[in-house]
């Protein structure tokens, strides 16, 4: 009576039964078995940078909370390699990565002391979460909100750099680029400068070598530092020394004719 009760109140049930087909219930567990978290492998973090981490992600983005402060937190963790720094401390504090390291900037005593400062109140409530953050970060218990970006400004200002950027999206204050090409330009002088001589005569001026092409001809000195050349056709050329004889008698002249005899009045 109760079976058939029941199936009259569920249908569904009843086919189940008839076909000999059931629902297959995947079941996931709210909190894993005491036997799956021995499981995990513990995390060995390197406490310098813990406090390195939480120190600058603090003094970038302490006034945007927790959220502000983990998306840059992954943006200084995504750039460690070969590109940026081999490590953590070395993507950091390259000089003018991350301005609150810069000389002059006034977050920067805060984030060399930051206990000093974070003694109570907000100050010390996003201290306290920095740190958490970089502990996720660095343990890989956290999600990049940022999907793997590696550059990021303030949205108040508008670098030159910004322009080339890809994957931008706004998180906060901040505006963060998936990546920035290089600009890919080349460090080389711009001209190098010939000399060309015609008899006594040394003349200079500037011209353009093409890309890959060597200056030609001798070394002729320096000019401003820069090492001037003469042209190829001048290379190997005979000194005055080796084509006059400069030891022969020479002939007087007057007023530009030869004095072949002196004649007295």
């Amino acid at each position: 009576m109760a079976a058939a009760f029941n199936f009259a109140l569920h249908p569904d049930a009843l086919a189940a039964v008839v076909t000999g087909e059931r629902e297959i219930v995947g079941f996931v567990p709210d909190e894993p078995s005491a036997g799956a978290l021995e499981q995990l492998p513990a995390v060995a973090l390197n406490e310098a940078e813990v406090r390195l981490l939480a120190a600058t992600a603090w003094g970038e983005a302490r006034g945007e909370g927790e959220d502000g402060m983990r998306a840059v937190a992954h943006v200084m963790v995504n750039r460690v390699g070969s590109r940026f720094g081999e490590n953590l401390e070395t993507v950091i504090m390259t000089p003018y990565q991350f301005s609150v390291w810069n000389r002059g900037d006034p977050n920067r005593r805060l984030v060399s002391n930051p206990e000093r400062y974070a003694t109570d109140g907000v100050a010390q409530e996003t201290w306290e979460q920095a740190q958490r953050i970089a502990r996720e970060v660095l343990s890989g218990q956290s999600i990049d909100p940022t999907g793997g970006a590696l550059f990021y400004h303030t949205r108040a200002v508008r670098p030159a750099w910004a322009r080339r950027g890809v994957g931008r999206q706004v998180i906060g204050a901040h505006v963060f680029y998936a990546d920035v090409p290089d600009p890919g330009v080349r460090r080389t002088p711009p001209t190098l400068t010939r000399v060309t001589q015609v008899t006594q005569v040394t003349q200079t001026f500037s011209q353009p070598l093409p890309i890959g092409e060597s200056a030609e001809g001798p070394r002729v000195g320096r000019v401003n530092g820069v090492i001037q050349y003469a042209p190829q056709s001048m290379a190997r050329q005979p000194l005055p020394s080796e084509t006059v004889d400069v030891n022969a008698a020479a002939t007087p002249t007057l007023n530009g004719e030869p004095v072949t005899a002196l004649t007295a009045r």
